[in-house]
């Protein structure tokens, strides 16, 4: 995937989110501005995003306008069978969702099942997925700049940025299907008692 999408040897931060209006609360737009202020710094990461749909030609302008149309990749749409490749290529993953419309953040277990630590915002359920300084960090919505340090504080790490993905692939093995499923069957079985 660094190949294909000419990545290098650079830092990798992946999102991975429809681009669509319904799905505008995941704050694409926010990490395009975090990725401008990280482009004014010595060797600037790259943006890959993950996902199509209406809003792609938008995130594409705001790219351009912030001057960082050369570190975003738009990859579009995958196969889900090409997903780990993706998150095998990132060094984090990040979730900067504007509101509580998010719901899970499915990206973010992903992310960590694959041993890549997650930034995400304190809205809807992602505090309930990422563990503040355990799994990944976590910054208020709304805030290029505080998801820009953010950032770069794991970027920079290496140390962190190693623990955060052990510790959230422990995480993510705690939310394997058969283990919910079975979780499930349970509570299910007790409702019917």
């Amino acid at each position: 995937m660094r190949s294909r999408h000419g990545l290098g040897e650079s830092r990798v931060v992946l999102f991975v989110g429809a681009l669509t209006r319904w799905h505008e609360y995941k704050g694409l737009d926010i990490l395009i501005e975090a990725i401008a202020f990280l482009s004014r710094r010595p060797s600037p990461p790259k943006l890959l995003v993950v996902g199509a749909g209406d809003l792609t030609a938008k995130y594409v302008q705001i790219a351009a306008k912030l001057g960082v149309a050369k570190h975003a990749m738009f990859a579009g749409d995958v196969l889900d069978r090409e997903l780990p490749e993706y998150y095998a290529a990132a060094d984090v993953v990040v979730l900067p969702s504007k509101n509580k419309c998010e719901g899970f953040g499915l990206a973010i277990l992903e992310a960590n099942a694959a041993g890549k630590p997650a930034i995400g915002t304190t809205v809807g359920g992602i505090p309930s997925v990422i563990q503040h300084g355990y799994n990944g960090l976590l910054v208020p919505p709304n805030d290029p700049k505080a998801l820009a340090e953010a950032t770069l504080r794991v970027l920079k790490n290496e140390d962190l940025r190693q623990q955060l993905g052990k510790n959230g692939r422990k995480l993510a093995e705690q939310h394997d299907w058969s283990l919910v499923a079975e979780q499930t069957e349970k509570l299910y079985r007790r409702a019917l008692a």
